[in-house]
């Protein structure tokens, strides 16, 4: 029995690192860069920000190797299909009252995650 209480833990405590350094996964990601790109719309502060906010958002680090995996998501055709997808979505619902009042909040709440002095995106 304790040996396999000690293969149950080591396997526990291997896959908890696997799973917080988990991709980002293609249609999450093109949502949240839809919905952030109403924000940037809305407010120039926001823009430059958007990776830093993921990664915020997320609970990632992010480094060269983290942008190099989110620029390497968003030139892939998941990702592209579902950008479009999710920005139609926004356009159409985007009359409905509800819609902007909750945009407003959400704007709100990812420019809290903007540290201050942080450096901007040099690209997009």
């Amino acid at each position: 029995m304790t040996i396999w209480r000690g293969l149950v833990v080591l396997s526990m405590s291997l896959a908890i690192p696997l799973a917080s350094a988990a991709p980002p996964r293609s249609k999450s990601l093109a949502q949240f860069d839809s919905g952030y790109d109403q924000c940037e719309k809305r407010d120039v502060a926001m823009r430059g920000h958007r990776d830093e906010v993921y990664a915020s958002l997320y609970r990632l680090k992010l480094d060269d190797a983290l942008r190099t995996e989110l620029e390497t998501t968003r030139k892939s055709a998941p990702y592209k299909s579902e950008r479009r997808r999710a920005t139609q979505t926004l356009a159409k619902n985007a009359a409905a009252s509800d819609v902007q009042q909750r945009l407003d909040l959400q704007c709100q709440a990812l420019k809290k995650e903007i540290k201050p002095n942080a450096p901007t995106e040099t690209k997009r």
